[in-house]
């Protein structure tokens, strides 16, 4: 009875399309804003240099910019305060965040090809955040972190829909938390150059090649070693009569 009761107040698959449904919308509201800001500040424009303002050595940020900041923190905040909402547990709830994350991420490009035809590949070239330091790859970059991060979460929920105790432990968190900052080091690797850097030319705010020797060996890493980790965790989970019936 109890176990049915918990069934009906929390179901992980209903809020699983429930997650996924509010990042698709969330990613229109997104690229809506990102397609107000280009056509006020970039004429409607998407690609680099980007407009970057230096007085007597120091970088001048325009009001407004402070204010988009504070948007795409307050947007991770909102992801993340969905996926707390949405699971049952810290694990379950940052699997959520992760599947709203990524989910949001994939239909943000989407959404912005539909309105306005950009990107035009996969290979072009985009400003992805600009905190602390802007953030810059091809598309293809953020894309394949987001399927991975939504792919993720959604084998973590699965997993525990079908009643597994998922035994993540506090050195796979920092192990693939490490191997995030190596993905973000790869996108501030050439920041010096976005921003143009006064005292050398050859900063032109163009982007230059993508630090893909970074980006590759940190991506390729998290990804096999979380589906390892949650294949042990998943199966340290079984219970007996679970690994009878397997």
């Amino acid at each position: 009875m109890k176990r049915a009761l918990s069934v009906i107040i929390h179901n992980p698959l209903r809020s699983w399309l429930w997650v996924v449904l509010f990042a698709v919308a969330f990613a229109w509201v997104e690229s809506a804003v990102v397609v107000y800001l280009r056509e006020i500040y970039f004429h409607g424009r998407f690609g680099f240099p980007l407009v970057i303002h230096w007085e007597q050595g120091r970088h001048v940020i325009d009001p407004l910019i402070r204010i988009e900041f504070g948007r795409e923190i307050a947007t991770i905040v909102m992801l993340l305060a969905v996926g707390w909402l949405a699971g049952a547990g810290r694990l379950q709830g940052f699997a959520f965040f992760m599947i709203a994350f990524g989910v949001w991420d994939i239909f943000y490009y989407v959404w912005l090809h539909v309105m306005v035809g950009w990107p035009s590949s996969l290979m072009t070239w985009d400003l992805l955040f600009y905190v602390p330091l802007p953030w810059v790859g091809p598309v293809i970059t953020p894309l394949l972190i987001a399927v991975t991060l939504a792919t993720a979460g959604s084998c973590v929920v699965w997993l525990q829909a079908r009643g597994r105790h998922v035994n993540w432990r506090w050195q796979d968190s920092a192990v693939e938390s490490a191997l995030g900052l190596l993905l973000i080091v790869a996108f501030c690797w050439d920041w010096k150059n976005i921003i143009q850097l006064p005292g050398d030319p050859s900063h032109t705010g163009i982007p230059r090649q993508f630090a893909w020797w970074l980006y590759l060996p940190a991506l390729g890493t998290a990804i096999v070693y979380f589906f390892w980790r949650l294949k042990r965790a998943a199966a340290a989970g079984k219970t007996p009569s679970q690994g009878a019936a397997g």
